[in-house]
């Protein structure tokens, strides 16, 4: 593979400032799965930088072609993908993966985008790492929420798979893998979250999630560095392995560096392919210690399917609220009554409080939290993230402890 050496700036920040169903438990307790634009998304530079660090940082070319043409973007120079783009169903799907973006950003991406710069990012330490728990492959929303972080730990049951080599296989299996590919974007796109019954045939079809990681990292204006397959030792360290050994893994991940086209920032994003159930956790004990050494952390929670309101998925929301500085969630993440009346934790409140959609149970209605809504001082969501999407009554809450982890 075609790699280049670039020399990179870093610099380290103290600015303060605020999917869906996929994993689910049968009654034994076994774990199961349920559920051009490329300069839209202008990213705020990193701001208050206080020191510098130069990173020398090789540039896998061959990934990042790749990765834009999975994305429906042109190549920015000479590739064996180049010659592809004349193909007509690449043009036809470009076409349409263009406006897709374009109104995704214009009614839901554009709006993050500012609430975030103007309101969320006055209100955390928002350049922590961010864990997003029971994710799929959403990078996307993780990142225009917490544009400045500088690691992204993505944990969801959705398989890693090596990428088709898409410029040697058939034209067929080309365009089939893209048609795929942009079917299962279909619910982002319309809904913000992944619903998991969709996700299981489409991910078979592309072969898991980096292709959509591929898709978000790009689109958001990121160029891709490179890629390593890794699992971790005992002690949650990273150990490099092949791809075609990854599904044989009890802790498989895959990390991703990209780099922010304008601002030129380098990024690390893992996703790891595990259950973070009780029992998954228990079997993973190297994953807790992954996560713990990244404390504190800030954490979001979407479209979850009030997992963590289930007796078999208390070690993971142990393991938020012992190791995070904010938890940025909607009602189907951590019950309210796991932050109400605790003195070290406070909360914001956004947007509208209604009972869960008839997807899930009556019971799930959170009497507390209404009265929390109701009680005065909401504020305004300026955007539509969530299970609500045809009614836009979507509702989010950020908890901050009242006494912040410092960094280890």
């Amino acid at each position: 593979m075609k790699k280049i050496l670039f020399v990179i700036v870093v610099g380290v920040s103290f600015v303060w400032s605020c999917g869906s169903p996929k994993e689910t438990t049968d009654e034994s307790g076994k774990d199961s799965v349920n559920e051009n634009i490329d300069t839209l998304a202008e990213v705020p530079p990193v701001k208050d930088t206080v020191a510098t660090t130069v990173v020398a940082v090789e540039k896998d070319t061959v990934l990042d072609n790749a990765a834009r043409f999975i994305a429906g973007l042109p190549q920015l120079s000479e590739s064996s993908f180049k010659k592809l783009e004349e193909d007509k169903y690449w043009k036809e799907y470009q076409a349409s993966m263009d406006g897709n973006w374009k109104k995704m950003y214009d009614t839901r991406l554009s709006k993050m985008k500012a609430w975030e710069e103007n309101t969320f990012s006055k209100s955390i330490h928002d350049s922590l790492t961010l864990f997003y728990p029971f994710s799929g492959p959403d990078f996307l929303h993780a990142f225009f929420l917490f544009p400045r972080a500088k690691t992204y730990v993505l944990a969801a049951l959705e398989p890693i798979r090596e990428v088709v080599p898409l410029d040697t296989i058939s034209e067929k299996n080309r365009d089939a893998f893209l048609d795929s590919l942009g079917v299962s974007l279909r619910d982002i796109f319309n809904k913000s979250y992944f619903i998991t019954t969709h996700m299981e045939k489409d991910l078979k079809q592309v072969k898991g999630v980096l292709p959509p990681l591929y898709f978000f990292i790009e689109r958001s204006g990121h160029e891709l560095l490179s890629q390593k397959f890794i699992t971790l030792d005992d002690a949650g360290n990273e150990v490099e392995i092949k791809g075609s050994q990854i599904h044989w893994k009890k802790t498989p991940a895959v990390k991703l560096i990209f780099r922010d086209r304008t601002t030129q920032e380098v990024k690390t994003l893992y996703y790891f392919s595990v259950s973070i159930s009780n029992g998954g956790l228990k079997d993973r004990p190297n994953f807790i210690s992954f996560v713990n050494n990244r404390a504190p952390f800030n954490t979001f929670v979407k479209s979850a399917s009030y997992l963590m309101h289930k007796d078999v998925f208390t070690e993971i929301k142990k393991l938020i609220i012992a190791n995070s500085n904010h938890v940025f969630q909607d009602d189907t993440g951590i019950p309210y009554k796991n932050f109400k009346n605790k003195l070290e934790w406070s909360g914001t409140f956004y947007g509208d409080y209604i009972k869960p959609v008839k997807d899930f149970s009556s019971e799930l209605y959170q009497a507390d939290l209404d009265s929390a809504y109701n009680a005065g001082g909401k504020k305004d969501l300026p955007f539509s993230l969530g299970y609500h999407w045809s009614t836009k009554k979507q509702n989010y809450m950020l908890f901050s402890k009242a006494k912040l982890n410092t960094n280890k």
